[in-house]
């Protein structure tokens, strides 16, 4: 996913806490790396390492596209999840980008729209 720095919340010795834009919207999240400037764009990966529970911090999404959004330091995120697996890895689509999170199976048809926030969210640089 290509998203562009708008804003260095706070700087630490392993990256930085970055508001970021991104083609779905504006996030927070931690940028993993050094040497990061506001206004830089990067291609990233988004890591997300929250444990899922439905109804508490994932359900179900009436809309059919992705979006990206963030209150206080939580990401909001609707994706799409494409695989289930039986260890509840699962595959959440945003846009073009895939990233894997854990939540249990839930018996419905995939592909399907989900809204879900975030607390332990990182980003990484990739093609460098």
């Amino acid at each position: 996913m290509k998203i562009a720095i708008l804003k260095i919340i706070e700087l630490t010795d392993l990256g930085a806490y970055v508001e970021f834009s991104s083609p779905y919207g504006i996030g927070l999240s931690f940028f993993v790396g050094s040497d990061l400037q506001e206004n830089q764009t990067h291609d990233i990966e988004l890591s997300i390492d929250d444990n899922f529970v439905w109804g508490d911090n994932i359900k179900l999404s009436d809309k059919t596209s992705p979006s990206i959004g963030y209150l206080s330091k939580e990401l909001s995120i609707t994706a799409e999840i494409i695989a289930i697996e039986d260890d509840d890895c699962s595959a959440l689509r945003i846009g073009s980008s895939i990233t894997l999170i854990s939540v249990d199976k839930k018996n419905h048809p995939l592909p399907f729209f989900v809204d879900l926030t975030a607390g332990e969210t990182s980003l990484y640089r990739t093609n460098i």
